[in-house]
């Protein structure tokens, strides 16, 4: 948590205000363009500034020789904030946070080993309309931070991911056709789905604009972070500005009925990427995360199959109009085809092809840059366009596009026009490529992992931090096994109250609801 939040501090910074945006004609230009899916999605809108956190924030020293840096940003009428920063340098030591007036927002903890190269640095979304930047420095460090910012976004239709019922597109904001990632769609690959949507990114392109991306492996196997989306993400976007969230999945999936998908609140997001290839003749681009994966995340590298053979059937992760994730499957069997002069795998519906579009799902606006596998669970490509969409409950049967991972394998005269080169460093010649779980070699569930719960012993609340578990479940029992309550703790920051509870010992259970993995802690309460 930020440092000033535990020391109640009573100076507060004067906050930075900017005029409410004319949202009238940025709306008009939404109704048009969210039909465009070989455009990214707009959520928001970038506001350019000229802060320096260490000349305009409001510092506040310690009595133990810390000092605390604090800078307040307020955009009128935003659902969310995020920043761009054009310097980012912290010494070591020091951490830098950003969070919301209401404190129900945090971004991810940046220390100083976080500092980059580029400099660059774009923040995750943070909901509300007031961010807060925090730098905190202990008594020890005497460097000074170098911390720039150039621009934020103002997002005025989706929140910081949170579910809140707001005006405009976010959870739940996609058509009602769509199937949320965790719904069967065929025995013949529901149990590649499950390893296969932790491989699946929702992407803030740090302009206003969303897409989706997927991590992918290498021959080498070595957990090099690459990350392969869409070209046409990358106009007007600077990756190094991009925040990249995994595992934003419903832990109580909607399968096509039109009702809400439940949220969860989990904090899988890392900042930052530099481009390694692109080409716009099958519209794939690239990136390398700046940050490894930690070792404890529960994600994968998807793997992939450069063949350009036809699939017999195929499926789409993706994060539609930036709502949780979803996916969709087409039975009749991608064709090659040329689209305006980019080489593409068709969805046959409508007009174009044989098929009938999807059969389950569909793909909207935000899908843009995610991926497609083929019947075994690789990636042959990744969304460029198309019209497939909602009609009610059920899809419009039209088609969609995808660029073609053979395509992209090895065009171009250049490492930096074509995949080959990354995605297999070892020069192995290797057609197709497994997937990687990210966390098989980590110890196990029954050591806790990455949960932390305290205060042990507790008062009123017991709080469980998880940073690994996007389907985490508890039981809070007594010593005679009586269940008292029990839930769901698959959000970053959790609490369970025991205020009405005696004083004496209980048991905690907790159940991974991905490998029925469990484990019990004793809790002892006491005033």
């Amino acid at each position: 948590m930020p440092k000033s939040w535990e020391l109640n501090l009573t100076d507060t910074p004067e906050i930075v205000q900017l005029s409410p945006l004319e949202m009238e004609s940025i709306r008009k230009e939404d109704s048009i363009n969210d039909h465009n899916k070989n455009t990214a999605w707009r959520f928001g809108i970038k506001r350019d500034l000229n802060l320096n956190l260490k000349k305009d924030g409001l510092w506040t020293q310690q009595p133990n020789g810390g000092s605390i840096c604090r800078l307040a940003i307020k955009s009128v009428g935003a659902l969310s904030m995020s920043i761009n920063f054009s310097a980012f340098n912290l010494p070591r030591g020091t951490i830098l946070q950003l969070y919301n007036n209401e404190r129900t927002t945090v971004s991810a903890t940046f220390l100083g080993a976080d500092s980059r190269s580029s400099n660059l640095l774009g923040s995750d979304l943070i909901s509300g309309d007031t961010v807060y930047i925090e730098y905190y420095a202990p008594a020890s460090v005497t460097q000074s931070p170098d911390i720039q910012i150039q621009s934020i976004v103002h997002g005025y239709r989706m929140d910081a991911l949170d579910g809140s019922n707001m005006e405009g597109n976010k959870l739940n904001g996609s058509g009602p056709c769509n199937y949320d990632v965790n719904c069967p769609i065929g025995a013949d690959f529901d149990s590649q789905k499950e390893i296969l949507k932790k491989s699946v990114a929702f992407v803030n392109l740090g302009n206003g604009y969303l897409c989706t991306a997927v991590l992918v492996n290498n021959t080498a196997a070595d957990k090099t972070p690459y990350l392969l989306t869409a070209n046409h993400c990358l106009t007007n976007s600077n990756p190094a500005f991009w925040s990249v969230r995994f595992n934003w999945v419903s832990p109580r999936p909607i399968c096509g009925t039109g009702e809400d998908s439940g949220d969860v609140q989990n904090n899988f997001t890392l900042s930052g990427a530099a481009l390694v290839a692109n080409n716009t003749l099958s519209d794939f681009a690239l990136v390398k995360l700046f940050e490894k994966i930690p070792e404890s995340w529960d994600v994968s590298f998807a793997g992939w199959d450069n063949s350009d053979v036809d699939p017999l059937f195929e499926v789409g992760i993706h994060h539609p109009n930036g709502d949780i994730m979803k996916v969709c499957r087409d039975n009749s069997g991608a064709q090659k085809t040329d689209a305006n002069g980019t080489k593409v795998w068709l969805i046959g519906g409508g007009e174009h092809g044989s098929g009938n579009g999807w059969e389950i799902g569909t793909t909207e606006s935000g899908s843009s840059g995610s991926p497609l596998f083929n019947e075994q669970g690789k990636i042959i490509g990744q969304l460029y366009a198309g019209q497939s969409s909602c009609l009610g409950t059920s899809t419009n049967h039209d088609y969609d596009i995808y660029g073609r991972f053979g395509i992209s394998w090895d065009t171009g005269n250049s490492t930096e026009s074509r995949l080959k080169e990354w995605l297999d460093p070892i020069g192995s010649g290797q057609s197709t490529m497994e997937t990687l779980q990210n966390i098989l070699n980590v110890p196990s569930f029954e050591t806790l992992g990455d949960l932390k719960i305290y205060p042990n012993p507790a008062n009123t609340l017991l709080t469980i931090q998880n940073s690994r578990y996007p389907h985490l479940g508890y039981q809070l029992m007594d010593m005679m096994g009586k269940e008292i309550s029990s839930g769901s703790v698959s959000n970053t920051m959790n609490t369970i109250s025991v205020e009405g509870l005696a004083e004496g010992i209980y048991l905690l259970h907790l159940v991974d609801g991905d490998s029925n993995d469990s484990v019990n802690k004793k809790i002892v309460v006491k005033r």
